[in-house]
């Protein structure tokens, strides 16, 4: 465990759209899991479903359907997240981290993350939007889409669970 962030886990989601059932079961499995970090990958939706995620710390970016941008990040800086406009960068235990939700069509927001993917600049390369389970590796780069937490397109609830230090993901559905 890296002392200096205390996360050996982190908890990758996306696509919740307000369904509260589903993030109430992805929350315990966070919990049972060990998670202290969760990333959320866009489509949080409404502030209420924001605030289920107390007792964890969050780390996202908007969605494409995210309403009120300016409330959901005040209620997240009140809860000490942070919610960003992607793409958004970030470093977690000394690895470099690239969060997008997506853009347009499925085929052009995987035509744009294989391009960050290609780049060689991220060791994770973490995307929602397609409602689409992604993991794979592409060089040293991780690329993971966690699918839809909601279950509302392809009647499967899904998140991921991060190891950081040795680079893997596993896909969860409940």
């Amino acid at each position: 465990m890296n002392k200096r962030h205390g996360f050996t886990m982190l908890g990758i989601i996306s696509d919740t759209h307000d369904n509260l059932t589903a993030v109430d079961d992805a929350l315990e499995i966070f919990k049972k899991e060990g998670v202290k970090l969760i990333i959320h990958l866009g489509d949080i939706i409404s502030p209420f479903t924001l605030r289920k995620f107390q007792g964890f710390q969050l780390q996202g970016i908007f969605g494409n359907n995210d309403g009120d941008k300016v409330l959901l990040q005040t209620i997240a800086g009140d809860m000490g997240f942070r919610i960003e406009d992607g793409p958004l960068e970030l470093e977690i235990q000394g690895k470099k981290f690239l969060l997008v939700h997506g853009y347009g069509s499925v085929e052009r927001t995987k035509k744009l993350v294989e391009s960050f993917v290609n780049s060689g600049n991220y060791d994770f390369v973490l995307y929602g939007h397609t409602h689409q389970i992604d993991v794979r590796r592409v060089g040293h780069t991780l690329v993971l889409n966690p699918g839809e937490a909601c279950g509302y397109l392809t009647g499967k609830r899904s998140l991921a669970l991060l190891d950081v230090e040795s680079s893997s993901a596993r896909i969860i559905t409940f």
